[in-house]
């Protein structure tokens, strides 16, 4: 199929409640090791090295996920985050509120707790997350502020999970909404990047939606442009071939804000 006829991230046909359940639960994703277990790990690690530190983390990442949140509710009091539809704002607002029917994180808090030695204290995971997250905003990547009219302060490490490779039809548009996140940080604060290299699409329902296709030099190049320093990058090649999405590594970016741009 051309790539022009795939559907976009912030199309009307993408669900985000299926798009949660087709790639992040583990009863139904060939690729759960790579979406799930492998950034959670990487994560664990680098917030548990003391390394990466502060009061305030801003979470901008690909549909209204939660289960990066659960670790980072540990190191962090603060947490702000940012979605790009009004669909993955009502979903995530019923994980928040504890809806009837919302989204179940469960299988990674056990997991989590699982890394951290304490099996058995899983069931408060997410509700702790829940208690730190203190705001939900509306993101407009069309626009100089993409958080206009909202006006958040600098934060001290920022993740962001997958949506960089969504939401750009191009490497320019790539770098330039990079760059829009650098400046949500302050200067010494953390970026903690997850992504895929040379994926062109992902699948879900019915629908083909489209990815931009970066390899390690690219994502390097932009990252250090966009005024940070690479402190550590970790790749996991993908073990199997999957219906739902071609890319060939999962990477874990860690870089530091070294000036602004």
């Amino acid at each position: 199929m051309d790539s022009s006829l795939h559907k976009h991230y912030h199309d009307e046909e993408f669900d985000p409640r299926l798009y949660i359940e087709t790639y992040y639960y583990p009863e139904n994703s060939d690729v759960f090791e790579d979406a799930v277990e492998f950034p959670i790990t990487q994560l664990f690690k680098t917030f548990s090295s003391g390394r990466v530190r502060g009061e305030t983390l801003l979470d901008v990442s690909a549909g209204p996920l939660a289960f990066h949140l659960l670790t980072a509710c540990d190191f962090f009091k603060e947490i702000n985050v940012i979605e790009f539809t009004d669909a993955n704002i009502r979903e995530f607002e019923m994980w928040r509120n504890k809806e009837p029917g919302a989204a179940d994180w469960s299988h990674a808090a056990k997991f989590i707790c699982e890394l951290e030695g304490k099996s058995d204290e899983w069931e408060g995971k997410e509700d702790k997350a829940r208690r730190a997250v203190k705001r939900v905003v509306k993101r407009d990547f069309t626009k100089d502020n993409p958080l206009e009219p909202v006006v958040l302060p600098q934060v001290d490490c920022l993740i962001s999970m997958y949506v960089l490779i969504l939401i750009n039809k191009d490497h320019q548009a790539y770098r330039s909404n990079l760059k829009k996140l650098a400046s949500m940080l302050k200067i010494g604060g953390h970026m903690l990047l997850v992504g895929t290299y040379n994926e062109t699409f992902y699948r879900f329902g019915e629908h083909k939606f489209y990815t931009l296709s970066c390899n390690e030099e690219f994502i390097r190049e932009a990252v250090c442009d966009a005024g940070f320093i690479i402190e550590n990058l970790e790749v996991l090649p993908s073990k199997k071939t999957s219906n739902y999405s071609d890319y060939t590594h999962v990477m874990f970016l860690v870089a530091r804000k070294e000036k602004e741009v």
